[in-house]
Parts: C-alpha cells; structure tokens; sequence
C-alpha cells in the first residue's frame, strides 16, 4: 500500500502544471521578436558593440535606415533594448537586466523538471 501511495504521489507530481511551461509562455514575447534574424544581428552589434545610435546601426547595415528603426521598435517593445534621447539622437542600449533572469530562470525550471521526471521515471 505504501507503494502505491508513492506511486500516486509521483504520478500528482508529473501531472501538476509545471513551472517551465509557465516562465516558457513568459518567454514567447522573446522569442517571436528574435525569430527575425535582422533583430537577431541588431541585437548582437549591440551587445558586442555597445550603446549605439539608430543611425550607427543603419551605417553597419544593409538594411535602410527606416528597417532598423522599425527592428529596433520592435525589439524595444519585447523589453530587449531601451532607447535613449539625445536631443535628435536615439541611442539603443541592451536591456540585459528584463530578459537574461528570465532565461536563467527558464532554464533552472527545465533542468529541475527534467530531474524530476527522471526521478519519476526511475521510481515507477
């Protein structure tokens, strides 16, 4: 009978909604924004590259100036970059403080999740 009470408690486990799942769905805005490889590289020239003006990062790309704009709206939108005025200026900034807690939190929920259906797994 202990067993079975294990079992059923095991099996609650597995079936109550995980944490991954809901910090993942936290994460879709994230992701959308970065399925487009223009915000992809923009992104990229910012981390590496620094704060950076609109119009610095139209000079390194082939896209037009009114693309990048667009991309970096975007990705101003999904809390990936902030945007500072200069007078006429607009200097784009990453905004790693919003979003690199949420992966690393994603990614502890996955790892635990997956300890535990393995634990579950190994217990059946």
């Amino acid at each position: 009978m202990a067993d079975d009470t294990t079992a059923q408690a095991g099996q609650e486990r597995c079936d109550e909604p995980i944490r991954s799942l809901e910090i993942l769905n936290q994460c879709i805005p994230l992701f959308e924004t970065l399925k487009d490889p223009n915000r992809q590289q923009l992104l990229v020239r910012l981390v590496s590259g620094g704060p950076q003006t609109v119009g610095e990062l139209a000079d390194s790309s082939a896209l037009s100036r009114t693309a990048v704009s667009h991309h970096i709206k975007l990705l101003a939108q999904a809390g990936l970059i902030e945007i500072n005025k200069d007078a006429t200026r607009r200097i784009c900034s990453v905004n790693a403080d919003r979003w690199l807690p949420l992966l690393d939190e994603l990614s502890a929920a996955l790892k635990a999740d997956l300890a535990a259906a393995e634990q579950y797994r190994a217990g059946r």
